[in-house]
């Protein structure tokens, strides 16, 4: 009886095991194992060239550094030999400046800027960059005005239609929109959409992240900041479809308000750094991520990691340093990154990449 008795309660706990084991989730990392070191390649850009970095986007051998330089926005590089080209996007409040800029999205030497200051979306065209200077003044593609969307990013679609990340009516992540301010279609819980802590302003204080496409499809990726979550989605006849959704770890976000007028979303000592900031390719999704806590570390990483367009883990990538922003050219067989010298100003490394090495 007593051996009867050990049994049930091995296989008990066995099972007990088990199950707790199957319900775990995964972190991040846990689901990369295997991991690729990237040498050092020959980039070109004079460190002179740049101001605070803030952040990078490249295409088909465009390289735009968002780095706030002699009044402008953005400084356009030749990826291929790193040849300065020109500055652009002027700060300012007038009708073609940028009171507060953000990095847009880069496709087919067409650059696409938020404005959110003045609730527009502007383009740029590289084509009128020459000797230094923009030839012609960016167009305006819409003058948004949508109650109860809170936008944290956004990506012109064509001239005509826009997605946004941030939140919509404090449930939704995303929403579709047209130049005419016509909503199109909105979905996808935010995190904290059920969590009473958090208010209208502090869970779009909460939701901030990057927000990427695809060079050529309507598949989009959005990064939570200060989280180990992320979504993959499309645009399928007008509507927003999840693809995947790796909401591996919520943003640890204390919400306040002080004098019944300033929202914050603060930081606690387990909040975890997570994704720095992401971008695409045809073939993939790559992403700088560090699960360091914000209170220990800066907001740098030399871990570089790549999905595919549904969402699957396919490749870690190590650094041989530290970076606080990267972009990555396949056309150039490139990463970019963004990097503290030593005189503790900003360079620009380049470090060789090959599609082929990802589908190893």
């Amino acid at each position: 009886m007593k051996q009867l008795n050990k049994l049930i309660f091995l296989l008990l706990n066995t099972c007990a095991f088990m199950s707790c084991n199957s319900g775990k989730n995964h972190t991040v990392l846990e689901i990369f194992p295997e991991s690729l070191q990237l040498s050092r390649k020959e980039c070109g850009i004079c460190d002179d060239s740049l101001a605070v970095v803030e952040g990078l986007v490249c295409d088909k051998g465009d390289l735009i550094v968002y780095d706030f330089h002699s009044g402008n926005s953005y400084t356009l590089f030749n990826g291929k030999n790193g040849d300065y080209i020109a500055r652009f996007g002027a700060i300012g409040q007038g009708p073609t400046e940028i009171f507060v800029g953000c990095l847009g999205n880069l496709s087919k030497r067409c650059f696409s800027v938020l404005n959110s200051q003045a609730s527009n979306v502007m383009k740029y065209s590289l084509d009128s960059l020459s000797n230094g200077k923009m030839t012609s003044a960016p167009v305006r593609l819409t003058k948004y005005d949508i109650p109860d969307m809170e936008i944290s990013e956004l990506i012109a679609i064509d001239d005509t239609t826009f997605l946004c990340a941030g939140t919509y009516q404090s449930r939704y992540q995303y929403l579709l929109f047209d130049n005419k301010n016509k909503i199109l279609d909105y979905g996808v819980d935010i995190y904290n959409a059920a969590d009473s802590a958090f208010n209208t302003h502090t869970r779009f204080l909460a939701n901030q992240g990057d927000l990427i496409m695809h060079p050529e499809k309507k598949k989009f990726a959005y990064s939570l900041r200060f989280s180990s979550n992320l979504d993959v989605f499309e645009i399928v006849d007008g509507k927003i479809k999840l693809i995947k959704s790796l909401r591996l770890g919520d943003p640890k976000l204390k919400s306040t308000v002080e004098s019944g007028i300033f929202y914050s979303a603060k930081l606690t000592e387990d909040t975890q750094i997570g994704y720095l900031n992401i971008c695409a390719t045809e073939d993939y999704i790559y992403a700088l991520y560090t699960d360091k806590k914000a209170c220990e570390s800066a907001r740098k990483s030399n871990i570089v990691l790549v999905f595919d367009w549904n969402g699957n883990p396919v490749r870690k990538y190590l650094l041989d340093t530290d970076v606080y922003y990267m972009a990555v050219d396949e056309s150039l067989q490139s990463m970019f990154a963004a990097i503290k010298n030593s005189e503790k100003g900003w360079s620009i490394i380049c470090l060789l990449y090959t599609s082929d090495a990802a589908d190893d």
